[in-house]
């Protein structure tokens, strides 16, 4: 017997000291590649809940590793959760929700508009992959989470990568506001610079953690309603939360990033509503005190000269980049540069829409209307002096219009609202406190990506394995609730 154990385990016994001898020889990156590799195939044999983990964990370090083939961790990652649905194909197929099913019509016209676009073809399907990523990961999430003998450590997984991915790059920008270690184009005063972690440009990365936060904050109000008070894990856990909200939110201000801050306040208001909806007249009244209290305070902070001149001149021009104008018009200065290109792409993406109002210029080819003559013999889209397009137009909604048209736009709206309606559904019908906590928190990352959107583009770097994710959970939340049901 013990013979024959022994002549069915040398196979593996040989590759191991194979792949061993191998790595060793190889230089160090390369083989810490390979391994990290090779342990994310072990464990997406695992279960099928490691692929997604893996995904959502390597969104911030994605360029930070190359891989054999020029391929990045997250698009390796991909690679994982494909194979992973392959494996499990055999499996009962999961209800995918409202979402998914909005989703995939998204996707449909972004490919329609993709193969009717006059500009770039491939560009339009390099864009439509990158959406298709995020379907794919909300299918492998969803499949997941669909054993209920499973998913509630599934869930707990999930969540801890949906934090702690964010959390960690969050200290990474705060440590780059500090020393004022960045480029020079993110200075502010006091020889700090504005964070942007692992993600490149603080705009996105704040609108990155802007899709964490909330989360933490609403896992801390379910933790702490539990009030378990005297047992030790009750404050451990409760710990580690306040520990990475702190680290994001820490984030998220040094970004200096105005849409991000004005994300981040829709989304605590979404969160609030939430609560005084769950407990009554009795927390509306106290939420409307609060929010009186803290707009209050915070007036008299910005106009006190406590805050630092900084963070005080970057709250006041928040109002400045609210208000429309015709950017061709404006005489450019050094403090209004900024706010007159802005609007000069939101412009730009306003004649894209114009020129074809249903089907767009294409997805993915904002930049290539933007920098030529869009059509023989038509005016440029660009508005002087900005010749060169910072590649997308400042608000997600006018720029899903510009690149796809109406029926691209009408398309993302019935996602969004889709969204929503699980995202409430969740709050309502969350009945463990892990549910809670994931609903309430998913409700206020919807409520900032929404907010943050009208100012950038969040779909971008890959950050829609995070979007994906945190909607998968809300969806398995509700589908439970139905089965429990039947």
């Amino acid at each position: 017997m013990a013979e024959a154990q022994f002549w069915s385990r040398w196979p593996w016994l040989v590759g191991a000291i194979a792949i061993g001898a191998g790595l060793a020889m190889m230089p160090p990156l390369l083989a810490a590649s390979w391994l990290l590799g090779l342990v994310a195939l072990g464990l997406a044999t695992c279960d099928p809940v490691w692929p997604v983990a893996l995904a959502v964990l390597s969104v911030p370090f994605q360029q930070l590793v190359a891989l054999p083939g020029g391929l990045s961790v997250t698009q390796f990652c991909f690679v994982l959760v494909a194979l992973s649905l392959l494996r499990n194909a055999r499996q009962r197929w999961p209800q995918l929700g409202l979402p998914g099913i909005a989703l995939a019509i998204f996707i449909w016209t972004l490919a329609l508009a993709a193969a009717l676009t006059p500009l770039s073809r491939s560009e339009g399907l390099k864009e439509t992959l990158r959406w298709g990523t995020v379907l794919l990961i909300y299918v492998a999430a969803v499949w997941a989470l669909q054993d209920p003998d499973h998913v509630q450590w599934r869930r707990a997984i999930l969540f801890i990568c949906l934090l702690a991915a964010p959390a960690i790059t969050a200290l990474i920008g705060i440590g780059q506001f500090l020393t004022g270690i960045g480029p020079a184009s993110f200075a502010v005063e006091g020889g700090r610079v504005r964070a942007y972690g692992t993600i490149g440009q603080p705009n996105s990365f704040a609108g990155y953690l802007n899709q964490a936060w909330p989360l933490a904050v609403g896992m801390g109000l379910a933790v702490i309603e539990t009030r378990h008070w005297q047992t030790y894990r009750f404050w451990l856990t409760l710990g580690a939360i306040i520990l990475a909200g702190a680290s994001l939110l820490g984030g998220l201000l040094a970004s200096f990033s105005r849409g991000g801050w004005v994300g981040a306040l829709i989304g605590a208001i979404v969160i609030g509503v939430a609560l005084a909806a769950r407990y009554g007249r009795r927390m509306v009244l106290r939420m409307i005190t609060a929010t009186l209290i803290a707009g209050i305070g915070g007036l008299l902070l910005l106009y006190s000269g406590v805050l630092p001149a900084a963070f005080s001149n970057r709250i006041s021009s928040i109002i400045e980049n609210l208000r429309p104008f015709d950017a061709r018009g404006v005489e450019i200065t050094p403090d209004n540069f900024a706010v007159v290109e802005r609007m000069a792409h939101l412009q730009a993406a306003w004649h894209m829409f114009q020129e074809r109002p249903l089907v767009g210029v294409g997805p993915g080819n904002f930049s290539i209307a933007y920098e030529r003559l869009a059509y023989s013999g038509q005016a440029p889209t660009w508005i002087k002096p900005w010749y060169e397009s910072r590649g997308h137009a400042h608000n997600y909604y006018l720029h899903i219009a510009a690149e796809s048209g109406l029926i691209g736009a009408v398309a993302y709206g019935v996602f969004l609202v889709s969204v929503w309606y699980i995202a409430i559904s969740a709050v309502r019908q969350a009945s463990d406190w892990l549910s809670r906590g994931i609903a309430l928190g998913g409700i206020g990352v919807i409520g900032a990506l929404s907010g943050h959107n009208l100012f950038e583009n969040l779909h971008v770097l890959n950050m829609g394995v995070q979007f994906g994710t945190v909607i998968a959970l809300l969806t398995t939340i509700t589908t439970k609730h139905a089965s429990q049901l039947d």
